[in-house]
């Protein structure tokens, strides 16, 4: 029996050399990789309580957003989980990275003025309420952002960024346009600049089909 103090000799062979033949090689941990700065602001992010995203505060910055539902429609419900699962994940930057050069108020508050447009995209849309809507926001370093936005899209696989396009749209300049409508728009009509008779060509993802995806997504085919 060993005492704590000396070590049976197979034991004593091992340590002097045999070990490597089974020793792994983990890879060194480096909080400075690109991927794991990345995760460190989706981390931060994830630990803020989500607030109404009728009642976001003012706030300059560039940063990354989660949008989650919380209502009861009947598409979105496997999803109005506490917010744990979001529906949208976006991110807003300086334009044309013009940190310091921002000449409107809009431009020096590039992660406020997203989330307001969001706001008012569910405010137009006729079969959604905005107040069932939260949204976690994180004010951060903006050469981050679009790393983070890209890890959480592929983690949560938000429905309104993978499977229905076109809530992120701006506006169209003009009175007409002969673009298609965003699928979003298809599914959620009402944004005044997607309407009929600004937008007349149909999405080629009309909504049944949107929805159809949606429901593929959550495992129940219908």
């Amino acid at each position: 029996m060993s005492d704590g103090l000396f070590e049976p000799q197979e034991r004593k062979r091992t340590l002097r050399g045999g070990w490597r033949r089974d020793a792994t090689r983990p890879e060194p941990y480096d909080p400075l990789k690109l991927e794991n700065l990345g995760r460190s602001i989706e981390a931060e992010m994830l630990r803020m309580q989500p607030a109404p995203i009728t009642d976001v505060p003012p706030m300059y910055g560039a940063g990354i957003y989660a949008i989650y539902y919380t209502g009861d429609h009947e598409l979105y419900r496997p999803i109005s989980d506490d917010c744990r699962t979001p529906i949208y994940v976006g991110k807003a930057v300086y334009a044309g990275g013009r940190k310091g050069l921002a000449s409107t108020e809009e431009e020096q508050a590039p992660l406020w003025a997203r989330i307001n447009q969001h706001r008012m995209s569910l405010e137009h849309a006729r079969d959604l309420q905005a107040e069932d809507f939260r949204v976690r926001y994180l004010v951060a370093v903006d050469f981050f952002v679009p790393l983070a936005e890209q890890l959480m899209i592929r983690q949560f696989r938000p429905v309104w960024n993978t499977l229905v396009d076109g809530f992120g749209n701006h506006a169209p300049g003009g009175k007409r346009t002969t673009q298609a409508r965003p699928p979003w728009d298809e599914l959620h009509p009402g944004r005044p600049w997607s309407s009929m008779d600004r937008m007349p060509t149909p999405s080629k993802q009309p909504a049944e089909e949107s929805r159809a995806r949606i429901r593929a997504q959550w495992g129940e085919q219908r």
